[in-house]
């Protein structure tokens, strides 16, 4: 609730603080008194347009402030304070409203500068300002299912439905996505599967390339190389002059001198050295007999291998182990895919189990809601009649709903808020057919039946500040009486600012502000102050006949009197 509010230098405000109360807080004064200036100053701090005019002095900038008691049972309020980190330790709030001399605001939250979207937020869960506005909010399909669920106390099932219908509905954002995905990857799980196809039937081993080249080498010059090993052969040892006779020539001539001469003894040494390197040069030589043939059939096998390794390593741009690698790869996104289809399989069932869950949850929804709808109808009848709306009569009709997203098509007929539209009918006279609300209801009507939906419902609403500008414009008589008992038990559950004109409302007040117009040479200032018990039954005759009589003061006693203690 509010706690206390200050202003400087705002409209005809030079200074001025208020400190407001629980329960019904009235402002009345003289038409043209400023009354609506200190509503007007909790909506500006609050987020409504800064309009020329508002500076008292035009060459100073003007200063707002609201404080707020933090309500601990207000939970979206302390979520929202917990959202932006603010300091709860004293048990209040404030908030700054600044005005510039160039009518640009700038907003503060415990002294700490705050966007207008911050400020929007923080009024929706503090204020409730029963306007025009307001007022068109019961056009509002959706607007009208709240209302209902909030009077039979289905909000926690409707929450719980929400939750699991949108947990579904993000299961089947998440199933098409997948499907989506499946379909692009198909074409290339195919093309993958070929490939394993191919690269698995070439049978490739690493390095294979490189031996059936060298054997592709030695078959293609076999024939040349067993010449040269035959003709090696000849030289060293089968020729009349062979190598190897020669060199033992050598050896013999020279090894009786060896024990006379180092040099010579090398020498011999070397050439023995030779003729076993040339056996065993001979010997490396003559298994290539055994090795090397000249086979024309092995030499097409080898081509024809080594053509097609090769062309498949031309394909992939790769080389065997990098071919190897890559089947591997695709080997590894073929069974991801299988696991995506196993998964996309595992959720279309879970999806169809929750739906058919949340199809009975909506059928209890709906069960819970007609029933209600019976005990809200008869409730508002009452109620609304008490209004000045002897005749009014209003019928709740239930539909399905019918618009539904693409994505969420396995949802169809169903929303957030469960499988029901509901719209009002209302007739204000008896023999007028009932209508949709939004095209049977007058200004005054709707009004009215915002007013009655308020009182019906403020015990289960959230406990906010709510304002009421003169809603009392022309009504009179008994029914100003009753009115005047509807805003004050409203304000049991509810701090209500109300700005009025009937002296009904007046005697209900818990605190009763009595706001003066002071009219100087150059300038004219506002006054507004809390006024005695006295003053209050001065205030009050004074708005039954305009002065203070006799007659109007003791009628003025015996309202106040008439409200069970309340002043």
């Amino acid at each position: 609730m509010i706690k206390s509010l200050k202003l400087d230098n705002f409209i005809i405000v030079e200074k001025l603080q208020l400190d407001f109360n629980i329960g019904l807080q009235v402002l009345t004064g003289e038409t043209g008194a400023g009354k609506s200036i200190i509503v007007g100053a909790i909506n500006v701090i609050l987020g409504s347009p800064i309009l020329p005019g508002m500076l008292f002095d035009e060459l100073n900038p003007a200063y707002l402030e609201v404080t707020f008691d933090i309500d601990k049972d207000n939970k979206p309020f302390l979520e929202l304070l917990q959202k932006y980190d603010v300091d709860t330790s004293e048990n209040e709030i404030f908030l700054v409203k600044e005005i510039g001399t160039n009518l640009r605001g700038k907003s503060y939250l415990n002294g700490r500068r705050i966007s207008s979207a911050i400020v929007k937020e923080f009024r929706d869960v503090l204020l409730d300002f029963h306007s025009q506005r307001d007022q068109q909010r019961l056009f509002d399909r959706e607007y009208q299912l709240e209302v209902l669920d909030k009077f039979g106390n289905l909000i926690s099932k409707r929450e719980e439905f929400e939750s699991k219908f949108k947990e579904t509905e993000s299961k089947i954002k998440k199933l098409i996505k997948l499907e989506k995905h499946e379909k692009e990857l198909f074409e290339k799980m195919r093309l993958y599967e070929y490939q394993i196809k191919e690269i698995e039937g070439e049978n490739l081993n690493i390095g294979e390339d490189e031996k059936l080249q060298t054997e592709l080498n030695l078959l293609t010059n076999a024939e040349e190389i067993l010449n040269h090993v035959s003709r090696m052969e000849q030289l060293i040892y089968e020729n009349e002059s062979s190598v190897y006779d020669t060199i033992n020539t050598f050896i013999a001539q020279l090894s009786r001198f060896e024990e006379d001469n180092s040099h010579i003894k090398k020498a011999v040494s070397s050439l023995r050295e030779s003729l076993a390197n040339l056996d065993d040069s001979v010997s490396e030589i003559r298994k290539l007999q055994n090795i090397i043939e000249i086979d024309s059939t092995r030499m097409e096998e080898i081509q024809e291998r080594l053509n097609s390794i090769n062309s498949l390593c031309l394909k992939y741009k790769r080389n065997i182990k990098e071919i190897l690698d890559y089947l591997d790869e695709i080997k590894e996104e073929i069974a991801t895919f299988s696991s995506s289809q196993n998964k996309i399989k595992q959720l279309q069932q879970e999806i169809e189990t929750d739906i058919r869950m949340i199809k009975k949850m909506a059928d209890t929804l709906t069960e819970c809601r007609k029933k209600t709808a019976l005990k809200f109808e008869k409730e508002i009848d009452s109620s609304i009649k008490k209004l000045a709306l002897p005749e009014a009569r209003i019928k709740i009709k239930f539909d399905k709903v019918s618009n539904t997203k693409d994505f969420t098509a396995k949802l169809d007929g169903l929303s957030v808020a469960g499988q029901d539209e509901i719209d009002i009918y209302f007739s204000a006279n008896k023999g007028v057919k009932l209508q949709p609300f939004r095209f049977a209801a007058s200004g005054g009507e709707l009004s009215r039946f915002l007013l009655t939906i308020k009182k019906i419902l403020s015990d289960r609403l959230d406990r906010r500040v709510i304002i009421f500008d003169e809603i009392d414009s022309g009504i009179g008589g008994r029914t100003s009486e009753l009115l005047a008992e509807f805003i004050h038990n409203i304000g049991k559950f509810h701090q209500v600012i109300c700005i009025s004109h009937l002296p009904h409302i007046a005697a209900y007040a818990d605190r009763h502000f009595a706001i003066v117009k002071r009219s100087g040479v150059k300038t004219s200032k506002v006054e507004v102050n809390v006024i005695s018990k006295n003053e209050r039954r001065e205030e009050i005759a004074r708005m039954l006949s305009g002065s203070n009589t006799e007659l109007a003061l003791k009628h003025a006693d015996e309202l106040l009197k008439n409200k069970r203690g309340v002043g």
